[in-house]
């Protein structure tokens, strides 16, 4: 590994490192409280250091959003490069879900508050939105798939049906928090997939 390679995995390393501080700092306190200060603590870095990767308090919790939605989808396309059938891809949709919610508990209750707070849903996800968007779009061909390939209902819109399994699946995510145990999470996955594939597949005979 050359030099230059070796410098630019420290500084992906110390980015990493600043982001999960963040967000362990933004749910212990809330963002109005918590402080570039208390991040840096976290860290175990210099403020000089995290200010170099980060200017502001904003911007880290934009790299932070930014961040789980990459490492969520990136996962899931590959994934999904290697499956062919839709309701497995929408099953592994699910599955990859529960196992980020266990991941990031921490990530998705930050997502969850900032996604209903009013100013921050004009200034943050206004510039996350392109990219989420972009992303889900992936999730959406996936019923549109179904439907051509005959095995998703087709007479209901595939954007609806994206509207309808993605509240689901974030629901989940909602009360992720309520389960002590991994089994009790991932039981609630399996109860959604039940009960949204048995309304979502089409009936063997076409009817």
């Amino acid at each position: 590994m050359g030099i230059s390679e070796r410098k630019e995995k420290e500084r992906q390393a110390r980015r990493t490192r600043i982001l999960n501080a963040g967000v362990r700092i933004f749910a212990r306190y809330g963002y109005h409280q918590a402080s570039m200060d208390l991040i840096a603590e976290e860290a175990e870095l210099g403020k000089s250091t995290l200010y170099y990767y980060y200017k502001s308090k904003e911007s880290l919790l934009l790299g932070i959003l930014t961040q789980g939605i990459k490492e969520f989808f990136e996962q899931l396309e590959k994934t999904f490069s290697l499956q062919n059938d839709p309701l497995e891809k929408l099953s592994t949709t699910i599955d990859q879900s529960v196992a980020f919610f266990e991941r990031h508990p921490d990530y998705f209750k930050l997502y969850m508050y900032l996604n209903v707070h009013p100013s921050f849903r004009k200034k943050i996800f206004r510039q996350i939105h392109p990219l989420l968007t972009q992303k889900i779009a992936m999730i959406g061909q996936v019923f549109q798939e179904g439907q051509e390939q005959g095995c998703i209902r087709d007479d209901i819109p595939a954007n609806q049906l994206l509207s309808l399994f993605g509240s689901l699946v974030m629901g989940m995510g909602i009360f992720s928090g309520a389960h002590k145990k991994t089994e009790g999470l991932k039981q609630q996955a399996q109860y959604v997939k039940e009960v949204f594939f048995q309304g979502v597949k089409k009936p063997s005979n076409g009817t």
